[in-house]
């Protein structure tokens, strides 16, 4: 019996023991679950509502051929429920996107007022469980637009996608060295396109081969293993907290929300830098969100004419050979390059990739975009990098949830603008959006430029403060005059103050009795 219980105690230390070497990395897995659930449901929900407003048209609910849309009698009846679900689906979009932009800042504040950073984590995924929920109930029930439109804001409520991507990278980031953080940042983007990629092919069939149940069941399952990791395996991270910059009043708001304000004074180097990597990773990522979600239309149209399971496989096979470039690029290249590299070869990897895309006409041409588009997801990571290293820990919570809200704007109105400018110029050049997204990355660009610029004059350790002085070596400073050195006492720092007065009074009697003894001639 005392054996057995030694085995017991042993088997249970060394669980223990993996438990606390595999901890800081459950949010990896915790990521990878809830982008699942997450890239799953978006197509999802476009296609049931597609298909629902169909069937109200009284017209084939399953996805067409384009020559099929485009010619016969009821070409018409067609474009006009195709109109009213786009219409629909933004709609949803919106009302899931603009909550989502309040509550991540909230959340973000109350994070780090709370030092309860896992928030970020299970709230979001709790979000997505009802989302998922509620459709599988209206599946079960009857089709009803209130419904959605519920769904929408209780997962916009909850901090949706934007909430988590802030949680997962303060965890990122402090759980692992300063010289490892664009690495750590790099594996989870990896794992968000392999998500993308494996979601996209699991929708385009499984829909067609047994409906919409399954896979919002299935889209349920991966938000509860989310959201079970975040809240109970999920260990928070103990950092400092400078207790200078709290504020303790009696108003919550002020307390929670008004060290956010110290982000908006940008009267040093750091903080510059920062704003100016949040100003690039936003642009970068208006132009990459619109060009993905406009790529559908672009092969769907002329002169491609593709089937929706070609794009999704060719969407697919693009993210996940970006997913495998952002994953196994930065730990090589961080060997003979800074982060601010790494990002030009990124912008580059897309701005050559575009072009292509633009410029080939050709179906099987039209491929070698996917490895041109290779390195396309590493500004992300990068630039999340050196946001992180201008701020400190205490407020990293607050900051990627300031970060991420403008993201969260950017994935309903980015597709909106791209989506409405190929409409315009489809007629004369299909490519045009495309050689604007190429256009655009001039803007990310030239931010990046900006901090390379202001990392280059930065001190390696710290900026000297205004009225210090610097020694050079072998140069002595000059020696004070006689009627400066009589007011000049050197007080030794004690922490008693009746000492240091007795000093200061053995001092001035040591002065006196000097001076009297060998008098200064004037």
């Amino acid at each position: 019996m005392e054996r057995a219980r030694r085995i017991v105690t042993q088997t249970n230390a060394h669980c223990m023991d993996m438990l606390a070497e595999v901890q800081p990395y459950l949010v990896e897995v915790a990521y990878f679950f809830f982008f699942l659930s997450r890239h799953m449901t978006l197509p999802l929900f476009q296609e049931y509502v597609q298909s629902e407003f169909y069937k109200q048209s009284h017209l084939k609910a399953s996805v067409i051929e384009s020559f099929d849309v485009y010619s016969g009698n009821g070409s018409g009846l067609y474009n006009v429920a195709h109109r009213e679900s786009t219409l629909a689906i933004l709609s949803l979009q919106i009302a899931e996107g603009l909550p989502a932009v309040i509550t991540v800042i909230i959340l973000g504040a109350v994070s780090d007022k709370t030092s309860k950073r896992k928030i970020l984590l299970w709230m979001p995924s709790l979000g997505g469980i009802l989302h998922s929920l509620i459709y599988i109930l209206i599946l079960y029930t009857s089709w009803t637009m209130d419904g959605l439109f519920m769904a929408s804001a209780i997962r916009g409520l909850s901090g949706s996608m934007t909430a988590f991507l802030a949680g997962s990278t303060f965890f990122a980031i402090n759980t692992t060295q300063r010289e490892k953080r664009s690495s750590r940042l790099a594996i989870q983007e990896s794992l968000n396109g392999l998500a993308y990629a494996i979601a996209n092919i699991m929708v385009g069939y499984w829909v067609k081969a047994s409906g919409f149940h399954q896979p919002f069941w299935f889209t349920l399952i991966c938000g509860c293993i989310a959201f079970l990791i975040s809240f109970f395996l999920v260990k928070e991270v103990k950092v400092e907290t400078n207790n200078a910059s709290r504020y303790d009043t009696e108003n919550c708001c002020i307390d929670t929300f008004r060290p956010m304000g110290k982000f908006f004074r940008c009267k040093d180097r750091k903080l510059l830098i920062m704003w100016l990597a949040i100003l690039a990773f936003q642009s970068y990522a208006w132009v990459h969100l619109g060009q993905i979600n406009t790529l559908v239309l672009y092969f769907t149209g002329s002169p491609y004419h593709w089937q929706s399971h070609k794009v999704g496989v060719f969407l697919s096979v693009a993210m996940g050979v970006a997913s495998l470039g952002v994953l196994f690029t930065p730990p090589v290249l961080r060997n003979w390059f800074s982060d601010i590299h790494i990002t030009f070869g990124g912008l580059f990897s897309k701005a050559l990739g575009t072009l292509w895309l633009a410029v080939v006409q050709n179906e099987i041409v039209i491929y070698f975009a996917i490895f041109m588009l290779v390195l396309e997801l590493i500004p992300f990571p990068m630039l999340r990098a050196v946001v992180a290293n201008s701020i400190d820990t205490a407020d990293q919570g607050s900051l990627f949830a300031l970060m991420h809200c403008g993201e969260g704007i950017t994935y309903f109105l980015a597709p909106f603008m791209f989506q409405s400018l190929y409409a315009d110029s489809i007629d004369y050049f299909t490519g045009f959006v495309f050689v604007l997204s190429v256009i655009l990355l001039i803007i990310p660009v030239g931010f990046v430029i900006a901090i390379k610029f202001l990392e280059t004059g930065q001190p390696g350790e710290y900026e000297r403060m205004e009225g210090e002085t610097e020694m050079t070596p072998g140069e002595d400073l000059p020696l004070p005059s006689n009627e400066e050195s009589k007011d000049i006492s050197v007080i030794p720092v004690t922490s008693n103050q009746s000492e240091a007065n007795q000093i200061t009074a053995n001092q001035n009697t040591a002065n006196t009795g000097a001076t009297d003894e060998e008098p200064v001639a004037v």
